[in-house]
């Protein structure tokens, strides 16, 4: 074979895909026995036929590329949605998710109350305009909020999720950085993972554990076999990568590259509920909570007026992710908070993230000043390219980010191989 990608992810997916249509003969090699990485899709749980994916959800405006795929492969996508309102005079700020009127120590905000809090979080960002890498609490504190005001903002890192608001930096907050316009995968975001994958040499549990560079070929050792290449693509997450073995090592720029990257830690809980039209009214566009579960959206209505709705929750080390009876009567407390006593949780689940050996760990998302560590991270070392959204540089942490990384890293391995027509030396091209 002249390329193996390892993992098929929504990154390893869009290099094979890209690698076999330009002739290459490619192998993708999963750890685990299912594709699509984090784009993974529940239908077994939930009544009526409902989906609720167990990773990434959103398209946003600007994912140009996912939407193209959408199109290519006919997949559908649920109407336009937001996860919060403009502010009143148009705009977006850090203050535009108050006005969702937050569920704070159980109990929903009135809606006077929280345009009250959010016009005062868009005043301090006006007169005390924040700096990228400014910390939320950092820049709460130095713009004189209020208290009730200062906690509504620092909870917004739960987004990520991570539980350290102090390692999270307003650039992931204001402006929003997603669900200002957005869409839903109608069955699920997996769904783009199954159309890509069609009529691609996918080889299921094959955890890669070192990858051998000898001469002008690459020997990759699984658990269970041992292949050759020309080149290796790895379109695996940052923690993953860490524990593959190389010889000769990595050099110590891509490792510390490689450990530097800001990641977040958490999972999804996601439940499906009675009165379905009730509940999508009153939570309107998302439930913004300062509880473990930090924010809430809605799938589509459906049938006998049930209603799916996914949850984040960071771990914060307090044992509510790893207790599914626990974190779903967290998510039942927001929506009593915001919908009464009527509404009834049918079915349940919850995805602890941090948990996975080969998919945990989230990058958390594009921090301030990181374009030249996204550059380091999908630089390649001669035959061994990388991809995975933590190697993008603008759609960091999200599914368009991934699909990108995926096409650049194809495009390195054609390059090469142009190159070698025009007789450029192997040691050559490593530089």
């Amino acid at each position: 074979m002249s390329t193996i990608v390892v993992g098929a992810g929504l990154a390893g997916l869009a290099t094979a895909r890209r690698l076999q249509e330009q002739g290459e003969e490619v192998v993708v090699l999963e750890a685990r026995d299912v594709i699509g990485g984090r784009t993974r899709t529940l239908r077994d749980v939930f009544l009526h036929g409902a989906v609720a994916d167990l990773g990434a959800s959103f398209i946003d405006l600007g994912n140009d590329l996912l939407l193209q795929v959408c199109d290519e492969f006919g997949l559908e996508i649920t109407p336009r949605m937001a996860l919060f309102p403009r502010d009143p005079d148009g705009k977006y700020s850090i203050g535009s998710m108050i006005r969702n009127r937050p569920v704070m120590d159980g109990v929903q905000l009135g809606e006077e109350e929280s345009n009250e809090l959010a016009d005062e979080v868009r005043s301090a960002v006006d007169t005390v305009p924040p700096v990228p890498t400014e910390t939320l609490p950092a820049w709460a504190a130095r713009a004189g909020l209020s208290e009730t005001a200062r906690r509504l903002v620092i909870v917004q890192a739960g987004f990520n999720p991570t539980s350290f608001s102090w390692r999270t930096q307003m650039v992931l907050h204001h402006p929003p950085v997603i669900g200002k316009v957005c869409w839903l995968l109608a069955d699920g975001t997996d769904s783009i993972a199954h159309a890509i994958a069609d009529g691609l040499d996918i080889r299921l549990e094959q955890p890669v554990r070192l990858i051998i560079r000898t001469g002008g070929k690459i020997s990759v050792e699984t658990d269970r076999d041992e292949f050759t290449a020309d080149d290796v693509v790895l379109a695996t997450p940052v923690p993953p990568t860490l524990s593959v073995g190389f010889d000769p090592v990595l050099p110590p720029w891509k490792v510390n590259a490689l450990l530097s990257t800001p990641m977040s830690q958490g999972g999804k809980v996601i439940g499906q509920y009675s009165h379905g039209r009730e509940i999508a009214d009153r939570m309107g566009h998302a439930i913004f909570s300062d509880g473990p579960v930090t924010l809430v959206w809605a799938r589509p209505v459906g049938p006998e007026n049930t209603i799916v709705l996914l949850g984040v929750m960071g771990d914060r080390s307090d044992g509510v992710l790893r207790d599914q009876d626990r974190a779903l009567g967290e998510l039942d407390v927001l929506v009593r908070a915001t919908a009464g006593p009527e509404p009834q949780r049918l079915a349940g689940v919850v995805r602890d993230w941090t948990a996975e050996e080969f998919t945990g760990g989230v990058v958390s998302g594009p921090w301030a000043d990181h374009g030249h560590l996204t550059s380091m991270l999908a630089s390649p070392i001669g035959p061994i390219h990388f991809a995975g959204e933590h190697t993008d540089d603008i759609f960091t942490s999200g599914m368009e980010g991934a699909l990108r990384s995926g096409l650049r890293a194809s495009d390195e391995v054609i390059q090469r191989r142009r190159a070698a027509v025009r007789g450029v030396s192997f040691a050559e091209q490593a530089r």
